[in-house]
This record gives structure tokens, C-alpha cells and sequence, in this order.
């Protein structure tokens, strides 16, 4: 069995390393390598202090609506959850298969004693808020340049796949011992530890939709969502200007929706490769330059990969050295209402 566990990890990983091999060998035969080198060592890279700012607010605030995420009854301040979701953002830009997530999970559990069902219950909301404002994006700016074609379709896509999501999330939510009162059907085949366990871990995970049972929450989570997602495209655009790029903020918008969304495609850390080729098609298709598009989708990815990764590994190695000891064995703030264990 672990011997099998450990074969599929494998084909994951190397899956998800061909593709990022395939769409860096895309990206790199698409344009010039002389003239991208040049622009990029021709860039003003002092624009990148001031959007380095943006994108820590913008941290911030997604750790804001982490918070929202787990309600007040769980007593997980922003403040606390910023170091985990730093962390996490590292362990996915320099592990395989979003990893990171896992130790989000983790620490938040060891820490603060959260269920770790409900952790991943709260990374399912926030793809489903993130997948709908990055929809949102990709229509407005294709809408507002009044072009279309496939990018429209595919963010019409992910807008009513969101939606189908949160109607279903919503209807979970609400039901949260749904689902185990379907796997408490007599089922051929299957033991009744292995149903009762299934039951408890679904219920747990569900614990982290409760943002959909709020209307109160959902609207600070969505208005957060917008923010944090807001200020990172800000980002984007001022980092455009460095590279001199003939490109409105709705055109960077767009193009950094786009990439985003490559994000979800299984590839290699960080999203290489298709994170740079949806950024480059995604603003020729606004005429920009395609070598000063090239460094800058590079250069983006650098400034987006590099520092939040820094800085993750520096929380993670703080938080586990000696000295911190004490501070990770504080008191662990228990949950006002009784969970399912794992």
C-alpha cells in the first residue's frame, strides 16, 4: 500500500513537471531571447518597491478573510493567520503539487489545535472566492476592450463553475450531516469503520464552509476577495511600468487573471511555464510588444515566487528553531462548539 501511495506521488509530480517543461519549451521558442534578455536589463526596476507594498497588503488582507473563513468561534485573529498562510503560499512555490497547503493544515493544527479537515474545508472557500473574482476580471477586461474568443468563454466558464460551486457549498453548509447520512447506506463491499469514518472526515471538512451559512461573513469575505485581488493586479500594473509596456490596468488585469488561472493547471513549483505563456498570449492579444511582454511575464513571476517564498521560509524556519519552542506550546484556544475528529 505505501508502495503504491508512493508510485501515484511520483506520477503526480512528474505529470506536473512535463507540463511545466512543455510550456516553458512553448514560451521560450515564441519569442526573442536576445531582445527579452534586453529588456529585461533595460527595466526601471524601482517600480518594484512600491509593488512589492501592494502585494504585502495584499497578504494581509487575504489573511483577513482567512479569518472570515473560520468565524469567530474558532478566535484565529489575522495577525495569527498570517504566518501559516505565508508559509503555506512558500511550501506551494517550492514544492510539488501545492504541497504548501498541507502545511497550512499542519501548523494551524499543531498550533492552534484546528482540525485539519476543517483547514483544507477553508482552502476549498478560498478557491471558490478566488476563481469567481478572477472570472470577474477576465469578462470586465474583455468586455471593456470589446474583444473575446476563447479567453471570454473561459472565463464564463470558471465564473459558472464558481457559481455552481458556491450553490453546492451553500447546500453543504447548511446540511453539514449530508453526507453522512448518504455513506451510513448500507453499501456492498464496503466495512461500516470506513463509512463512519468517511462521515466524520466530511463533516469536518465542511466545518470550514461555514463563511456560506453567514450573510454577514460572505459579504466581508467577498469584499476582502476583491481587495486583496484589487491590490495584487495593482501590482502587476506598476511592475508594467518598468518595462515602459503600452498597457492600460485593465489590459494588466486581464493578462494577470489569465495567468493566475494557469496557476491551476498541475505544473511544476510556482507554476512555471504556463504562468508565463498565458500572461505573453494574454497581452499580445492586446498588441503589446511580445519581447517587453515576455520579460515582464518573467519578471512578474520572479517578483510574485520570489519574496512571499523568502520570507515563508524565514516564518518557518523562526518558528521551528529552539527559542521559538515556547511560543509554539502556548495554550491551545479550544472551539466554542464540539468538532468530528479525523
Amino acid at each position: 500500500m505505501i508502495a503504491r501511495e508512493t508510485l501515484k506521488r511520483w506520477l503526480k509530480f512528474l505529470v506536473a513537471l512535463a507540463v511545466s517543461v512543455v510550456f516553458s519549451v512553448l514560451f521560450l521558442l515564441s519569442i526573442d531571447l536576445g531582445k527579452a534578455a534586453s529588456a529585461l536589463a533595460d527595466a526601471n526596476y524601482l517600480y518594484v518597491v512600491p509593488a512589492l507594498g501592494l502585494f504585502a497588503i495584499s497578504l494581509v488582507i487575504r489573511s483577513l478573510r482567512w479569518q472570515y473563513f473560520y468565524g469567530p468561534e474558532r478566535g484565529l485573529d489575522w495577525r495569527v493567520l498570517l504566518s501559516p498562510l505565508l508559509i503555506g503560499y512558500a511550501g506551494n512555490n517550492l514544492l510539488p503539487l501545492r504541497a504548501g497547503e498541507l502545511l497550512r493544515a499542519q501548523i494551524l493544527a499543531e498550533r492552534r489545535g484546528v482540525p485539519r479537515m476543517v483547514t483544507f474545508g477553508t482552502l476549498m472557500m478560498e478557491r471558490l472566492f478566488d476563481g469567481f473574482i478572477l472570472a470577474a476580471f477576465l469578462v470586465w477586461g474583455l468586455l471593456l476592450a470589446g474583444t473575446g474568443g476563447a479567453y471570454l468563454g473561459a472565463g464564463l466558464l470558471l465564473a459558472a463553475l464558481a457559481l455552481v460551486g458556491f450553490a453546492a457549498g451553500t447546500l453543504l453548509a447548511h446540511n453539514p450531516r449530508l453526507p453522512a447520512r448518504l455513506v451510513s447506506r448500507p453499501l456492498p463491499f464496503v466495512p461500516d469503520r470506513l463509512r463512519d469514518e468517511v462521515a466524520s472526515l466530511s463533516e469536518s471538512f465542511l466545518g470550514g464552509f461555514t463563511v456560506l451559512t453567514s450573510f454577514s461573513r460572505f459579504g466581508l469575505a467577498a469584499s476582502t476577495s476583491a481587495a486583496a485581488w484589487g491590490l495584487e493586479l495593482l501590482m502587476y500594473w506598476v511592475i508594467s511600468r518598468a518595462f515602459s509596456l503600452d498597457a492600460s490596468f485593465i489590459t494588466i488585469a486581464f493578462a494577470g487573471s489569465a495567468a493566475n488561472v494557469a496557476m491551476s493547471i498541475p505544473s511544476a513549483q510556482g507554476g512555471v511555464g504556463p504562468f508565463q505563456v498565458l500572461a505573453l498570449q494574454a497581452l499580445l492579444q492586446f498588441g503589446v510588444a511580445r519581447s517587453a511582454a515576455a520579460a515582464y511575464a518573467v519578471a512578474l513571476h520572479i517578483f510574485l515566487v520570489g519574496p512571499v517564498s523568502l520570507v515563508g521560509l524565514f516564518l518557518l524556519w523562526h518558528s521551528t528553531a529552539p527559542a521559538a519552542a515556547p511560543a509554539a506550546a502556548a495554550p491551545v484556544l479550544a472551539p466554542t462548539s464540539v468538532e468530528p475528529t479525523e
